[in-house]
């Protein structure tokens, strides 16, 4: 059989097109704006569930207006400080229950649940405790995030390997050094996918609370578009959310994770060669 000219290309595209995560998501969402669209038009409900291209021109007319600013501003400085005590207690809480049994017993039965607790019901409290102000969401986001990360980094630590921490006795090792040279390089991958995880939950934690008990923010400005029955304004409100956690996670977190971890790469191809 012969070998067209055109035929690595082609392959070459084929296999990015079905192995490349990026582009795969890009496959995603044109498919789903299609039937997105399809669907509202055969079925007449452009009044109901709106049109991509309605949405569309409510997100750029957003985007280029203050009001987008003066309610993105508050949503990420209330999860820049959520997620900021998150990592401090998570952190701090998850190496003393790794290391110590004592501090395990006391505090593993308030992890769990914090682990089980809705959202909504600390969303309300908080809101009843602190009001219109930052601290309702803040308090809200730490409260409910903290735990998941508490929960990554104490079995982190409980799965380091038993010899390094019998070497680290045997030559008697400060705890302050075992800490710095041991504990943390070898719990850093289980802290980074459970600050990952915080975050996730900060974000969401973060609007809810301003759905329910804030004068600022997106979901404060959600609520605004939801009780006026306008689903056009709300949907762009929240795509335009959903594509600033999307800049924060790919250009941000991610970028700091691939910078960490360059020693990984850098061995594998030491191993490799």
């Amino acid at each position: 059989m012969s070998i067209q000219p055109g035929d690595g290309l082609l392959d070459k595209l084929t296999q990015i097109r079905f192995n490349d995560s990026r582009v795969i998501f890009v496959e995603s969402v044109i498919v789903i704006i299609l039937t997105w669209t399809l669907a509202a038009h055969i079925f007449n409900i452009v009044d109901v569930i709106s049109k991509p291209s309605l949405i569309g021109g409510a997100m750029y007319e957003i985007a280029r207006s203050d009001r987008f600013l003066e309610h993105m501003i508050p949503t990420l400085r209330r999860t820049a400080l959520g997620l900021w005590y998150t990592l401090i207690i998570g952190t701090i809480l998850g190496v003393g229950m790794g290391m110590r049994g004592s501090i395990e017993k006391v505090f593993q039965d308030y992890v769990t649940v914090g682990l089980a607790m809705p959202g909504l019901f600390i969303a309300i409290f908080a809101g009843m405790w602190f009001g219109t102000t930052d601290m309702t969401m803040i308090v809200a986001a730490t409260v409910i995030s903290f735990p998941f990360l508490t929960q990554n980094v104490y079995e982190g630590i409980r799965d380091i390997d038993n010899d390094l921490l019998e070497m680290a006795s045997a030559f008697d090792l400060s705890n302050r050094r075992g800490i710095r040279r041991i504990i943390l390089p070898a719990v850093m991958p289980e802290w980074f996918s459970g600050t990952r995880y915080a975050l996730a939950i900060v974000w969401k934690t973060v609007t809810l609370a301003e759905l329910v008990a804030a004068d600022s923010g997106i979901g404060y400005i959600i609520r605004q578009e939801l009780e006026a029955l306008d689903f056009t304004g709300a949907m762009a409100w929240t795509i335009l959310f959903v594509l600033v956690v999307l800049v924060v996670e790919y250009g941000i977190l991610q970028q700091i994770e691939k910078r960490v971890f360059s020693w990984r790469q850098s061995i594998s191809g030491v191993i490799g060669a």
